[in-house]
């Protein structure tokens, strides 16, 4: 047992030789290749990405850069996604924690998100969106891509349609495949995948947007006039 654990230690004592003396090298790569893959156009109805001074620090275990911004294709469909038309950050850091889960920390100087606005409708207690419609399949996408790490987004500014709303802290992890736990600024918010739609629940008041079946199903209603 004494052997095996000496040379488990040597292995890896070896490949952290390694991974240090060639980590220039594999940061100059993985950067470029980064930078490649964002470069990629994909075509008129997928997000256009452009970005200054993006690199990959491996020790670090981060990636850094100076402007990435991100605007949105002009759709026509009301998928709540779509309401987002930019995404503008600024001097930004994102590091990853591996040490007991993975976690993922971005730190910016300046966020801007421009957006269309939403017109809610008083049901009860709920506010329910009569302008977007929510589909179950991105909510299972975005579980498949970051279920199993925390992410927190920690911006000095941040602008939702030019208005500065000062420092916000982010935090998002999901609690399971149908729930995502945040914290904004401290305050603990929700989001729950539900068969009718999704469901938004803050300390204030809550949210519901309606999956495009009983969206479709109530603009048609709206026309009708039932």
């Amino acid at each position: 047992m004494k052997k095996f654990f000496i040379i488990i230690v040597f292995i890896i004592s070896g490949l952290s030789l390694l991974i240090i003396v060639y980590a220039d090298n594999i940061s100059e790569k993985l950067t470029y290749n980064l930078n490649r893959n964002l470069n990629v156009d994909w075509g008129k109805d997928h997000p256009k990405i452009s970005k200054q001074n993006m690199k990959v620090d491996l020790l670090d275990l981060s990636v850094k850069w100076d402007i990435l911004n991100i605007v949105f294709a002009n759709s026509q469909s009301s998928l709540i996604l779509n309401s987002i038309t930019k995404i503008q950050t600024n001097k930004c850091t994102a590091h990853i924690s591996l040490l007991f889960n993975i976690i993922i920390e971005m730190k910016c100087d300046e966020i801007r998100i421009a957006y269309e606005g939403n017109n809610w409708v008083k049901h009860g207690e709920m506010n329910i969106s009569s302008n977007y419609f929510f589909e179950r399949r991105v909510f299972d996408d975005i579980y498949d891509k970051q279920g199993s790490y925390e992410v927190k987004i920690d911006s000095q500014k941040l602008y939702l349609n030019k208005t500065n709303h000062g420092q916000y802290l982010i935090e998002y992890a999901f609690d399971d495949n149908k729930k995502i736990l945040t914290k904004i600024n401290g305050i603990d918010v929700s989001l729950t995948k539900q068969n009718e739609g999704l469901i938004i629940r803050t300390p204030e008041t809550d949210y519901f947007i309606l999956n495009r079946n009983f969206f479709n199903n109530t603009i048609k209603m709206n026309k009708t006039g039932a």
